[in-house]
């Protein structure tokens, strides 16, 4: 049996692309042939390069392969039942574009390269911007290089326009979203290059007038959406590093990868046909959950390098590395693949640069033109009016059994006697499933607060991003608990907070007796709609003045040093989840 052109009836949902150079036979021929190599029986179809006009007179050249595959149902294992997949692969060419229509075919990055080119991010995200679109959802990607943050996030509303929060949103980069235009409907997934418009099932003739008349659409771009403005800016790759600027950190995201290992959907064995066991599955996902640092190229994870090295094109960035060569993903139903090859054509994966404002994210490079202006305000969050000079430890361990409070010289004591010094009550959380190092309540001002603290103590002033990052991974794992309500406030006291500190005669509560005293406290706290929530570091490896000046740089000659951009991000990164949460941000720090 056969398949012609007029037999499809399909969904008005495409991928598209600009035309490098023209399609040949030869080249189309070359590509089915590769896509094709695991089907079953002869082909359904396999034409190359037909003409064709529409009804509406829209004359364009289509290539269209279709076949059967076969193989055991991704639930079972180990059967002899088999399930037949029809496959299809429609490219329609559209003058200088392609539409490109697929389903059950694997992803071919070569074809891509020779022939094919994507289209500016901003014409996905301002497609039809001058029809005053309602955007019904949004689905993002944070910039932040922290695996402590929420790293995607998706909002829905009549009109998210004015219901949605701007705090973040120069942060945050749109993978997709849908848009209502009267009574039409679209979904666009700009690092795909793809368009989908809800609809009843086309014909291809129908079809070919669509995708004419969006593929204009998408070169246009009449107006700008004010909405999407908001969110990070757009540029290209090649312009970033001809300013000249750096890759200073790749952060990759192979969760979904990890996720399908787990669950056991897939396998990760070596090219030598070894499978990874559980410890080993367990290491290297965690290795490769550390930032990348990248220096002149070369690769370091968590201070080592490696073998390998980072290429960058025109518009992307690829990473060259013998370990994720080596590796290979097995999962039903697909053919395997090494998962150098997922990281290098789906791009998994986010970078930053020696200047903060710019961040790269599957394919697409962003700014955050926002951010510069945002320096001085970053800085204000910085107190250093607390005397830490005689802190010299975080506190001071090993504790011996009979003592009463945290020596004297200990971050930790620093933090009761100086800035709970005012607090009603105050509770040491440390060890053990902490929500923060101490949470204090002070309902003595004219507006009640509760403070979240979280310290942390290293020997030496440093400035680089490591020991930063682990105060606020802290804070910013535990930032849903400062709207924690009465009832786990009462588990956590019942506890651990009315019981001494481990093995010591160390209080974890001060000022309360027991939990009706908390209870008073807590009342008059979270009765208060405009009770105040801080989120607090108490960093005393930081100097402020030292901060203000490198980062001053950045107002002069728009860079600064490596680790003080990571150092920027992982600030910015703080203030703006805090603002999310309705907390005020703090780090307490040396003068």
């Amino acid at each position: 049996m056969k398949i012609e052109i007029d037999d499809l009836c399909v969904s008005k949902n495409a991928q598209f692309y600009k035309l490098k150079k023209s399609l040949s036979v030869s080249a189309l021929k070359a590509l089915f042939k590769e896509v094709s190599q695991n089907r079953s029986g002869n082909y359904l179809c396999n034409k190359v390069r037909s003409s064709y006009t529409s009804n509406n007179n829209v004359v364009v050249k289509y290539s269209l392969l279709s076949y059967k595959t076969v193989a055991e149902p991704s639930f079972l294992k180990g059967t002899q039942i088999k399930e037949y997949k029809v496959a299809y692969l429609l490219l329609v060419e559209l003058d200088d574009a392609v539409a490109v229509m697929k389903k059950h075919v694997e992803p071919f990055a070569n074809f891509f390269d020779d022939f094919l080119e994507e289209f500016d991010y901003d014409n996905f995200c301002h497609f039809y911007g001058d029809k005053s679109p309602e955007y019904e959802k949004i689905a993002m990607k944070n910039m932040s290089i922290s695996n402590a943050v929420i790293r995607s996030r998706s909002l829905e509303a009549k009109n998210l326009d004015g219901i949605m929060s701007s705090n973040s949103s120069s942060r945050s980069v749109p993978t997709s979203f849908r848009m209502k235009i009267a009574q039409d409907v679209y979904t666009l997934t700009p690092n795909t290059s793809r368009v989908s418009h809800r609809d009843k099932k086309a014909g291809f003739d129908e079809l070919v007038d669509w995708l004419s008349l969006t593929k204009e659409e998408i070169k246009i771009v009449n107006g700008k959406s004010e909405f999407l403005n908001n969110f990070a800016v757009p540029v290209c790759l090649e312009d970033i590093l001809k300013i000249p600027h750096s890759i200073t950190a790749i952060f990759l995201d192979l969760g979904e990868v990890e996720r399908k290992i787990e669950s056991g959907e897939a396998k990760l064995k070596k090219q030598n046909g070894d499978y990874l066991n559980q410890n080993e599955i367990y290491r290297f996902f965690d290795t490769l959950k550390s930032p990348l640092k990248i220096n002149s190229k070369s690769i370091f994870v968590k201070g080592k390098k490696v073998k390998g090295k980072i290429q960058c094109s025109k518009s992307s960035i690829a990473i060259k590395n013998t370990i994720l060569n080596d590796l290979v993903i097995e999962e039903d139903g697909v053919s395997e693949y090494k998962l150098s090859k997922l990281v290098n054509e789906e791009k998994p994966f986010s970078a930053v640069f020696d200047s903060p404002n710019y961040s790269y994210y599957s394919r697409s490079c962003f700014e955050d033109k926002s951010l510069l202006n945002n320096i001085d305000s970053m800085l204000t969050i910085f107190d250093d009016t607390f005397d830490f000079s005689k802190v010299k430890s975080e506190k001071e361990k090993k504790h011996k059994a009979s003592l009463a409070r945290f020596p004297e010289k200990s971050l930790f004591r620093a933090i009761e006697d100086e800035y709970c010094a005012e607090s009603n009550v105050v509770f040491c959380d440390d060890m053990n499933d902490e929500w923060a190092d101490h949470i204090s309540f002070n309902i003595n001002r004219s507006v009640p607060e509760v403070s979240f603290v979280h310290s942390k103590f290293v020997i030496k002033d440093t400035y680089g991003a490591s020991a930063f990052h682990e105060v606020v991974a802290q804070a910013l794992k535990n930032i849903g608990r400062t709207q924690s309500d009465k009832k786990s406030f009462k588990e956590k006291y019942d506890k651990k907070w009315s019981k001494m500190y481990e093995s010591t005669q160390i209080p974890r509560t001060i000022g309360a007796n027991n939990w009706k005293d908390v209870e008073n406290v807590i009342d008059v706290v979270q009765k208060n709609p405009n009770a105040i929530k801080k989120v607090v570091l108490a960093t005393p490896f930081l100097s402020k003045s030292k901060l203000s000046d490198e980062i001053g740089q950045l107002n002069t000659r728009g860079r600064c040093k490596p680790h003080y951009v990571q150092l920027i991000w992982l600030i910015n990164t703080f203030i703006s989840s805090c603002k999310e949460y309705g907390a005020q941000a703090y780090i307490l720090c040396k003068k």
